[in-house]
């Protein structure tokens, strides 16, 4: 009824990617790159019962929240899929984007936003890359896969990306270019190259190449990133030999340096190895962290249980509140650098578990250690039912929630309801502007119950 047909609107809303909404005869479509308030043309090219998916044809009159992007191929890539919408719009589309997720999905009819905290820097603020790479006439180009394919589309440079690492996977595109070395390609399974990977703090990074099987003429590579890159601290090989779409394999060849690099938060300082979680904007991390430690509120007597640790970020920052910090992670070189990096600080009342949260956040409650307060920051799905339902059995003073999915983090807090938890506080933090992407600090309190 609706494929392939083409219709005039105006923008009403936005979706949870950070897409347009229009509704043609009251039919919904997302779409993408256009913004709420735009009058376009646009083309529905994917039809469901009840919503469907259409092309950004011509932007009839611009809405007044539409900005110029800064990047060449923002429509191509989709990577930054808020780009074109101006700053102060996205903070307010974040706020209702985690408003809403905890009002429908939550229950928490009564939620409000406490903060919404801006990144100080908008573009080039990213510190963690992850480029594949294919071969084009022009030699070997980085770039990132289109929405919902592995077709790389490859920018000038992109708009997000530290400036430093944008000159760097340029200049290992020009010397895999020079000499010869072929690219991986995931059909065939043939090639070897296949992907360009940085991660930089404030004054070191580290080079990641992930290939197939060893590099040869990595001589050059390595005289050319030392010579032009005295920042970089460490280029590391990475073998993935498998036909997958896991970034990273099991073997690591170090031909230059350390597979880590050092940066520092406020005054802690992290040792934080190319594998690990570490948040990717710099800018508002500190601030993040901030905040999460006003709101466990934890003092010489308290025990905090820091779940989904990674390198010991948050873990540090709350063991010199705190008479004890038990951090628990599933990532192995991230537990040894939350060791290494309590050492590096000089704390001694953090210790550090390696396994999943939900096995082993049980069985040291079992063994009867018990936490005051408990602080959150799982992945994007969320946290596991079993890991929720030990800790309000255990029945901490205060949960703090970290999150990068409001719906997820919404859905976690909605059970921990049932064991005499209230909402008190959300904070939005904007760790990924052009993006639809939000990160929020939640405060759940155990009631008298």
């Amino acid at each position: 009824m609706y494929k392939n047909t083409e219709h005039t609107v105006r923008i009403i809303d936005f979706g949870s990617n950070g897409e347009g909404i229009a509704k043609p005869e009251g039919y919904t479509v997302f779409v993408p790159s256009a913004v709420k308030g735009d009058l376009v043309r646009i083309l529905i090219v994917k039809e469901n019962k009840n919503f469907g998916y259409g092309k950004l044809l011509e932007i009839i009159e611009p809405s007044p929240l539409r900005t110029k992007p800064e990047c060449d191929i923002f429509e191509k890539c989709g990577g930054c899929s808020m780009q074109s919408v101006l700053y102060t719009h996205q903070l307010e589309y974040k706020k209702n984007l985690v408003l809403q997720a905890l009002r429908r999905i939550g229950g928490f009819e009564k939620a409000e936003i406490n903060s919404v905290t801006g990144s100080p820097k908008c573009y080039h603020y990213r510190n963690k890359a992850q480029f594949p790479v294919i071969q084009t006439p022009e030699g070997v180009k980085a770039g990132f896969y289109a929405p919902h394919s592995h077709r790389v589309v490859v920018p000038e440079e992109c708009s997000l990306q530290d400036e430093r690492i944008n000159q760097l996977v340029e200049a290992v595109c020009n010397w895999a270019s020079a000499e010869g070395i072929s690219v991986y390609n995931e059909e065939s399974g043939k090639g070897t190259l296949r992907r360009i990977c940085v991660r930089c703090g404030k004054d070191e990074a580290v080079l990641v190449l992930v290939s197939k099987k060893a590099l040869p003429s990595t001589e050059g590579l390595v005289d050319k990133i030392t010579r032009d890159f005295p920042f970089v601290k460490g280029i590391v090989i990475n073998i993935n030999p498998d036909r997958t779409n896991n970034v990273y394999g099991e073997t690591n060849i170090v031909i230059y340096g350390v597979p880590y690099m050092y940066d520092c938060i406020g005054d802690v300082k992290y040792k934080v190895h190319y594998k690990s979680f570490y948040q990717v904007n710099s800018y508002t991390t500190r601030l993040l962290y901030e905040k999460a430690l006003e709101l466990a509120d934890c003092d010489k007597n308290s025990t905090v249980f820091d779940l989904y640790c990674g390198t010991g970020s948050i873990s540090l920052f709350l063991a010199r509140a705190a008479e004890k910090v038990v951090g628990i992670e599933i990532v192995e070189d991230a537990v040894e650098n939350a060791r290494e990096n309590a050492q590096l600080n000089s704390i001694v009342n953090a210790e550090f578990h390696c396994g999943a949260a939900e096995e082993i956040a049980p069985a040291l409650i079992k063994q009867g250690d018990t936490a005051d307060i408990v602080v959150l920051d799982p992945p994007r799905k969320g946290c596991d039912v079993k890991l929720l339902d030990a800790i309000g059995k255990m029945c901490p003073k205060r949960i703090v929630y970290v999150s990068c999915d409001c719906a997820t983090m919404a859905r976690d807090a909605k059970h921990l309801t049932k064991y005499g938890y209230k909402l008190r506080e959300t904070h939005v933090f904007d760790q990924f502007p052009q993006t639809s992407h939000v990160e929020t600090v939640v405060l759940l309190q155990r009631q008298n119950t």
